[in-house]
């Protein structure tokens, strides 16, 4: 345990296996490895190697996993998609501690479900809550709460390490709760009532064998925790989908949105690596790649996009009267997400402060808030700001997510990152 410094058809195998199996074990040991420790070995999670003293910030894990996506389940407003693989360690964070959790002789299985929208697909976030009852088909089940995770590869998901009862069938009830952040756009009363949804899966030695043997290998060791991602294989190919009611004609969208394709948000010139037809490193994700939009593709007027702790602040200020504020404010818009693949971040704590000539003319809390067009963010509508402004962002409570591999060292840190207000006309 650490805790975190103030600065600091069923049956189809998918998401992280390659064509060309690439870097797959023969047995599921370890394979291929060399200069780091291993991650598992006991019951059914297999021996992986692990990168040795990572960086403190997202980084490249050593291998792409393998999973079975099911069929999605509509439940009323949602749309679940459950996924199984190996159990494996992943990282809880509570408050200002993070934690590993090992996987166990009693684990048989990594379940997994993303919750998105039923019309959009958009992936929602974590106060949906979800509990999840498995038992063998026919037969109650035991009630579990997954934990609300990041990942590189499902990107935000829920998820936990389970026990079944041997081989056979089993059946999953999951009961999806309502959406507590403010719903603006096409999510306007959305997402009121909890939802229940049910789906089947075979738990085999041929599953068992088929999660361990498309397990792909980073091959070049030397790429084993640069600081990068692997691809999210979650997310479809609608690259040239179109987010929010940005002006993507203007001059700020072009300067911004250049730089992006150019250099990551460290001012690094980025770079890209293949297993098979999976991609990590630090190359741009179109829009259809990421969960949430590019910065430069936010409504209103860009910001900036600030870091703290490996979190990127993509901030954006409305004109006034905009869907999100029930008058004439301008709207404040904060969007956290992951360096690379633009995952949202969840579960946080966000304040502001504007202040003019040493004063401070508006101070308070950024609500969370679910949009159609820009996903989940932090933002609070805002009257009397001048463009010269000084904007501070602090994150007062880092992202309470548990982390896959490569997001465990970052995203961890409390801090401000400090803006010049552009107002837009």
């Amino acid at each position: 345990m650490l805790a975190l410094g103030a600065t600091v058809g069923v049956g189809a195998l998918g998401g992280c296996l390659t064509d060309s199996g690439e870097g797959a074990p023969d047995d599921g040991s370890e394979s291929g490895a060399g200069g780091g420790g291993s991650d598992g070995g006991d019951g059914a999670a297999p021996s992986l190697p692990t990168v040795e003293d990572p960086p403190a910030a997202t980084y490249v894990p050593t291998h792409f996993e393998a999973m079975r996506r099911l069929d999605p389940v509509e439940a009323g407003d949602y749309r679940l998609e459950p996924m199984l693989t190996y159990p494996h360690r992943f990282w809880n964070v509570t408050g200002d501690r993070i934690e590993a959790a090992e996987p166990t002789d009693d684990h048989d299985i990594h379940l997994m479900v993303t919750v998105r929208d039923a019309e959009t697909g958009r992936i929602l976030p974590a106060d949906t809550g979800l509990r999840v009852t498995v038992g063998r088909e026919g037969e109650s089940g035991t009630p579990h709460t997954p934990w609300p995770m990041v990942s590189q590869e499902m990107g935000f998901h829920f998820g936990d390490n389970l026990s079944l009862d041997g081989d056979g069938t089993y059946e999953a009830t999951v009961r999806v709760g309502a959406v507590d952040a403010r719903k603006t756009g096409s999510f306007t009363g959305r997402f009121a009532e909890p939802a229940t949804g049910s789906f089947a899966f075979e738990y085999s030695r041929a599953f068992r064998e088929s999660v361990i043997d498309g397990i792909a290998y980073v091959q070049e060791e030397s790429d084993w925790g640069a600081r990068g991602a692997l691809s999210n294989g979650s997310l479809g190919g609608d690259g040239g989908r179109s987010y929010g009611d940005a002006d993507h004609g203007g001059s700020d969208h072009v300067d911004a949105q250049r730089q992006d394709a150019e250099r990551d948000h460290r001012g690094e010139p980025r770079w890209e690596a293949r297993v098979g037809d999976r991609r990590y490193g630090t190359y741009w994700r179109p829009p259809g790649e990421g969960e949430l939009p590019p910065a430069a593709h936010l409504p209103g007027r860009l910001q900036g996009e600030p870091v703290v702790g490996d979190a990127l602040l993509a901030t954006s200020l409305l004109p006034p009267g905009s869907r999100f504020v029930d008058g004439d404010e301008r709207y404040l818009l904060v969007s956290p997400r992951t360096p690379y693949n633009r995952s949202m971040l969840p579960m946080a704590a966000l304040d502001y402060a504007v202040r003019r000539d040493g004063a401070t003319v508006a101070s308070g809390a950024l609500d969370p808030a679910l949009d159609g067009g820009v996903g989940y963010h932090y933002g609070t509508a805002l009257d009397g700001v001048e463009s010269g402004d000084s904007v501070t962002l602090s994150v007062t409570t880092a992202p309470n997510v548990s982390r896959h591999a490569g997001y465990e060292t970052a995203l961890l840190e409390t801090g401000d990152a400090s803006l010049t207000a552009k107002v837009p006309k």
